[in-house]
């Protein structure tokens, strides 16, 4: 299991009043468990709470898809309910870059330089495939004490750490000093792949989800929220830290293609179904392309990785108060989401499950 959890990678309304109350807060209290309020089915659920850590896990989403059937649940959460998926943002915006080279609106080769004004700079020559590929040589992040202060507001605070506008993103690929061009997990990278396909289509980036792939899907609740507007609507789950302490939602419009789309678990079910019998909109994302490192590749975004003698495609995603994993048994044609509000990692988690589903097919065709 240590390949997958090797590349495992994360972008990663508090206040100090929040702050003092996490000091008081009895680590894991309203946590998740057995006895919890559950909405869908309940047998999923069980299986998902017996498979989390015991504490510190204050709500959870969760769905499953095989052959025979889907299933829905939430613990502690209306089925309604919206997480945060964090990065497996990136693994959506992969799916919106192959869509773009389907309908000819871009190439693998297609430059940054050729769709905005970088002159002669080094970044000026990195492909939408590199960065599609997290080969594109970007820092994970820029540097800087904008960067630097920003994450001790996340971690002092709770608040939100990405707090950029499109332009910002283009700007700091436009002066950033760019490495070898190897495998090297990049949110920067994926901010300014989403947001170059906005520029190449007319669209910005939260239109091409909803046109391209919630609208076209029937995904009631797979949206990209507007600045400071991540946990205004009723759906919106409250993401906390292990600990308790509530936490920003992580809403900013530079970063957005690398993590910022909010799900339920409907639909995130059905994504995978569409994923599964190749309907969605840019499915070729999920085909490894190159090698991630010795023992994983990678297509546009998506990591496929083999455990246990089956090849597991996946993406896996962290913001401030969520804790999400998505993975694929393309073959057995099973898949299976879960997002929390905790900071705990929560794939081995929906590993666990997904290994479960297949096992049950594997049973049931004898």
């Amino acid at each position: 299991m240590g390949a997958w959890k090797k590349v495992t990678a994360a972008m990663v309304t508090g206040g100090v009043v929040a702050a003092l109350i996490a000091v008081l807060l009895r680590p894991g209290a309203g946590s998740v468990d057995e006895s919890s309020a559950v909405e869908g089915d309940t047998d999923l659920a069980a299986a998902a709470v017996a498979e989390i850590p015991a504490q510190g896990v204050y709500a959870l989403s969760v769905a499953e898809v095989t052959p025979t059937g889907t299933r829905t649940a939430t613990v502690g959460a209306p089925m309604e309910g919206t997480f945060e998926i964090g990065s497996v943002t990136k693994a959506v915006t992969g799916m919106l870059y192959a869509d773009a080279v389907e309908r000819g609106e871009v190439t693998p080769d297609t430059t940054l330089g050729e769709i905005f004004d970088f002159a002669e700079t080094d970044s000026a020559s990195i492909t939408l495939e590199q960065l599609s590929q997290h080969r594109s040589g970007l820092p994970r992040l820029p540097t800087g004490l904008r960067t630097v202060l920003n994450s001790y507001r996340w971690l002092l605070l709770g608040q939100n750490p990405y707090r950029d506008e499109p332009a910002d993103v283009v700007a700091d690929v436009r002066s950033a000093a760019v490495g070898e061009q190897q495998p090297a997990y990049s949110n920067l990278g994926y901010a300014v792949l989403g947001h170059a396909l906005a520029e190449t289509t007319g669209e910005d980036y939260p239109q091409l989800v909803r046109t391209r792939l919630a609208e076209p899907m029937g995904l009631e609740r797979f949206t990209v929220p507007a600045p400071g507007e991540g946990e205004a609507s009723a759906e919106a789950v409250q993401g906390r830290e292990a600990s308790g302490r509530t936490q920003q939602a992580w809403d900013d419009a530079g970063y957005a293609p690398a993590g910022g789309i909010r799900a339920d678990a409907q639909s995130m079910a059905r994504l995978a179904e569409a994923l599964l019998n190749g309907s969605a909109p840019g499915v070729a994302a999920l085909d490894p392309t190159a090698d991630f490192d010795a023992e994983a590749r990678i297509g546009a975004g998506w990591i496929t990785s083999e455990i246990q003698g089956r090849q597991i495609t996946w993406h896996t995603g962290q913001t401030g108060g969520f804790y999400t994993w998505f993975g694929l048994d393309r073959e057995r044609g099973t898949a299976v989401f879960i997002s929390g509000a905790t900071s705990h990692e929560l794939e081995e988690a929906g590993l666990a499950l997904l290994l479960q589903a297949g096992d049950t097919i594997s049973e049931d065709t004898g």
